[in-house]
């Protein structure tokens, strides 16, 4: 399987594009593949059958889907007919607080995280397809992140930020239409239950010996399938994660208590003194003992 990185396609300083395939493109030459990006995808004319994990579906026009980091998929043309797909790449972190901000929106999760892994026994869940109404104001933004992208005129960058924001909301808001006519919300619905739950526990036993697969229990699916969903949910892997919450607790005792480095490094969920000191080193810039100094002064 080909993995494909951000950085191959997009500027450093601004990760994001925009790419218009049609029936003419390739497609039959591109393996399953997976990127490190996160993609929106828009069906503008024609159909054609999009593989996924393993599962298959036929695409028709006006449909929207998200691919998170790290899924597999592919794209394969129908025989004897049209396509025009639009391709929006782009990474999170280009988004920022706006990002953040639609994280807040349960629709918006369920449909760009949670939706794309939400198939038990093997059902994929119906596709989302756009109204008439969702389907022009996709177009025209989508017509207009293109505009701007070409004259690159001043401020182009804001305007491109701004559209896909606003691409985002609407999809998030079209998938909570869909779904309430749907039977496949339960699905959904319970595979963010379970990772809302898996969070929790993490933030409870973080401290302790903390195992993907404890974690993956918790959600009740498997460990690979969990790692996924928790990246794409996240942004970050589960082990990052982690470390992430027991640095932020070792940082805490070693400012508020006078206990030993090595007590306090096995009170935050690290159980080798050495690596505790190089983790700790390499994410703050400094050892537990300057750290500590400096919270004195």
């Amino acid at each position: 399987m080909r993995y494909f990185h951000f950085q191959d396609f997009m500027e450093e300083d601004f990760p994001f594009k925009i790419e218009v395939r049609d029936h003419t493109f390739p497609f039959d030459n591109h393996q399953e593949h997976a990127h490190d990006y996160f993609q929106v995808c828009y069906l503008n004319r024609g159909s054609c059958l999009h593989q996924v994990n393993g599962k298959q579906a036929t695409l028709v026009k006006g449909d929207l889907f998200s691919i998170p980091p790290d899924y597999r998929h592919k794209i394969d043309l129908l025989p004897d007919k049209e396509l025009q797909i639009i391709l929006i790449d782009f990474m999170p972190f280009l988004l920022d607080r706006s990002l953040r901000d639609l994280k807040e929106m349960h629709q918006f999760i369920d449909f760009a995280f949670i939706q794309p892994f939400a198939a038990l026994n093997d059902e994929p869940l119906p596709k989302l397809n756009l109204s008439h109404e969702g389907q022009a104001e996709t177009e025209a933004l989508i017509a207009d992140m293109m505009r701007e992208l070409e004259l690159k005129r001043d401020g182009y960058t804001l305007l491109v930020k701004a559209d896909l924001t606003r691409l985002l909301v609407i999809a998030g808001r079209e998938y909570a239409r869909f779904m309430a006519e749907s039977p496949g919300q339960r699905i959904v619905s319970a595979n963010r239950k379970g990772m809302e739950e898996a969070v929790a526990y993490i933030g409870l036993h973080y401290c302790e010996e903390l195992t993907l697969q404890s974690a993956a229990a918790k959600a009740c699916v498997s460990p690979s399938y969990f790692s996924s969903m928790f990246k794409a949910w996240k942004g970050v892997t589960f082990v990052e994660y982690v470390t992430a919450l027991r640095l932020k607790e070792a940082q805490r005792l070693l400012r508020e208590t006078d206990r030993s480095v090595e007590e306090i490094a096995l009170a935050a969920g690290f159980n080798h003194l050495t690596h505790f000191h190089r983790v700790f080193k390499r994410h703050t810039g400094l050892t537990p003992h300057e750290l500590r100094k400096r919270s004195l002064n």
